[in-house]
């Protein structure tokens, strides 16, 4: 009977691969039944009362880092996460709490460990960023110096908004530190034409909410031009006989003409010597300039 060199059957492949995947087998079926430490992210579940009167300013943790020793199959099972109970944490006062020692966490972790032991927490402390939901009502007001409107146009009518106020719900800090009032701005520039829009409130940070968020702003705007008429002052006091002309410069709403009941006729104050003349008349027209604008009493 002829017997061969066992070397020989290194040089089939097929049968020296299958030899070390039997030899590998059998060498980790060995290693998980042998006891061994590793460390692991393990699931927590932290709960509390209440989460719709909370804001969770930050992402409560998932995991937790820890040791632990036991078996392989088990040890394999928890760190492919297969069929294992997380742990859970009763936050009571969850708003007040800042952080939790690792310390805390053991009983919860190990309650929920089966079949393999807990040696420590790796994780030194959790860390919360959690915070009380509050409202609160801001009056609106317009900030009118953000109206910008095109050369020689004006506001002619009362300033119209929506709503009287706006309410916010947020964090306990954010609420606490705003104003009474919120002031609209108004975005567009060269504003030529009747303004009606809505305008959007601005959220305060990203975990706000505004109630409307939008809020419609109207006022009616018109075109003025200028124009310029001549009047006449009298003054015939203290021995004094002005009689004079003044050359007023106006602004009126275009397509807008004065009428016979909108005369216009000049006043005049005496300060520091000086008649200071007034114009005096229809409330139609905004005056710009008067020449002369004054007219000094000398002896």
């Amino acid at each position: 009977m002829r017997i061969k060199n066992p070397l020989s059957l290194i040089s089939q492949p097929k049968i020296f691969l299958y030899c070390l995947l039997v030899g590998s087998l059998i060498w980790v079926f060995n290693e998980l039944n042998n006891r061994t430490n590793v460390t692991i992210f393990y699931p927590i579940n932290f709960q509390y009362d209440n989460p719709e009167s909370l804001v969770i300013l930050e992402p409560i943790p998932d995991f937790v880092e820890i040791s632990i020793n036991g078996t392989g199959w088990n040890l394999l099972r928890n760190l492919l996460k297969i069929n294992i109970r997380e742990a859970e944490y009763k936050l009571n006062n969850p708003a007040q709490t800042k952080y939790l020692l690792s310390s805390s966490l053991i009983p919860n972790i190990s309650e929920s460990l089966e079949k393999i032991g807990l040696n420590y927490v790796v994780t030194d402390s959790v860390f919360f960023n959690i915070e009380l939901k509050k409202t609160k009502s801001l009056i609106l007001k317009l900030d009118e110096s953000t109206i910008k409107l095109r050369d020689n146009f004006k506001v002619v009518s009362d300033i119209t908004i929506s709503d009287d106020s706006i309410h916010i719900n947020g964090p306990e800090s954010l609420i606490n530190n705003l104003p009474d009032e919120y002031l609209v701005e108004i975005k567009e520039n060269n504003i030529n034409r009747d303004f009606n829009s809505n305008i959007r409130i601005e959220p305060f940070d990203d975990f706000s909410e505004i109630s409307p968020n939008s809020i419609r702003v109207s006022f009616l705007v018109s075109e003025f031009v200028n124009d310029e008429i001549n009047l006449n002052l009298k003054y015939t006091q203290d021995e004094y006989n002005i009689d004079t002309t003044v050359l007023v410069t106006y602004q009126i709403e275009k397509g807008l003409e004065l009428s016979d009941e909108d005369s216009l006729y000049l006043s005049y104050e005496l300060i520091n010597g000086s008649v200071i003349p007034k114009v005096v008349g229809t409330s139609k027209i905004e005056i710009i300039d008067l020449t002369p604008n004054s007219i000094k009493l000398d002896r």
